[in-house]
């Protein structure tokens, strides 16, 4: 534990875990004059942003105490992240006819994002930048395009080259979901991790099987959670469910590239 506490490389997270327990000791506690708060289940903002509240509240804490990148990684990633989701909600649909997820609040451009996840990016990017530095991965240059951004993009755009004659083969040809069309449709992802275990460091595809695991963690434990507050969902996976679509087996190697594409975001703002 005293390792925990002296070791720099843990303190962003456990500023971060201080910050959004002490908000969520206020919370509970002001809600718990109002108990109709918690037991009324009617989606509104703002409920949702008082529940989220301790984001901006947890970021403003590491930029002053820590370091004021955080706040732009704050920002940076909560963008970037809408605009990932859209990249593969879009990928997706190529390959696919039932889109990946469905929203059930405030859903934007066809379905394939929603105004409420801002928030939610910034925690997920944080929580990749963090795992990298606890595990000890290597750290992207500031403020440049370093060569693992270059091999990974490099990978990535020779697997995506390959997947698609490759998906005529698949039920992809009809925009089935079967498992060889996904298999397929994750090949530009598998291209990256190998590409960058064979050029720049084996250590990446630690770091890509760790971004899964802790991003299907964090995106279930959220998910599941807010559904407490809500009569539905805040989404819904449409294939490989886990307890109601609150999560899929399909996000395993799509966390991996997504901890990866945070990984360089957050290394290019100096974090």
């Amino acid at each position: 534990m005293a390792a925990l506490i002296i070791d720099p490389a843990y303190h962003p997270i456990l500023l971060f875990g201080l910050a959004s327990n002490i908000y969520s000791f206020v919370l509970i506690t002001l809600a718990l004059r109002r108990a109709d708060w918690l037991t009324d289940l009617k989606f509104s903002l703002t409920k949702f942003y008082v529940l989220m509240g301790w984001v901006p509240l947890a970021f403003l804490a590491l930029a002053v105490l820590i370091s004021p990148r955080y706040l732009l990684l704050f920002v940076a990633t909560g963008v970037m992240g809408i605009v990932g989701e859209l990249i593969v909600s879009v990928a997706w649909r190529r390959f696919f006819a039932e889109p990946i997820w469905t929203y059930s609040y405030r859903s934007v451009l066809a379905g394939y994002t929603s105004t409420l996840n801002f928030l939610p990016w910034a925690v997920g990017a944080l929580l990749f930048c963090e795992t990298r530095r606890v595990l000890g991965g290597p750290a992207p240059v500031a403020w440049s395009f370093d060569r693992p951004m270059w091999v990974s993009a490099a990978g990535l755009g020779i697997g995506l080259v390959l997947s698609w004659p490759l998906s005529r083969f698949t039920t992809a040809r009809a925009r089935r979901f079967t498992r060889l069309a996904f298999a397929v449709f994750c090949l530009p992802i598998a291209a990256a991790g190998v590409a960058l275990a064979l050029w720049v460091s084996p250590r990446y595809l630690l770091l890509m099987a760790a971004f899964a695991g802790v991003g299907f963690f964090t995106e279930y434990t959220y998910g599941r959670g807010m559904s407490l507050f809500f009569e539905r969902g805040l989404w819904t996976y449409n294939h490989w469910k886990i307890d109601h679509g609150h999560s899929s087996f399909v996000t395993f190697p799509l966390w991996a590239l997504g901890g990866l594409y945070f990984h360089f975001i957050a290394g290019f703002v100096g974090l």
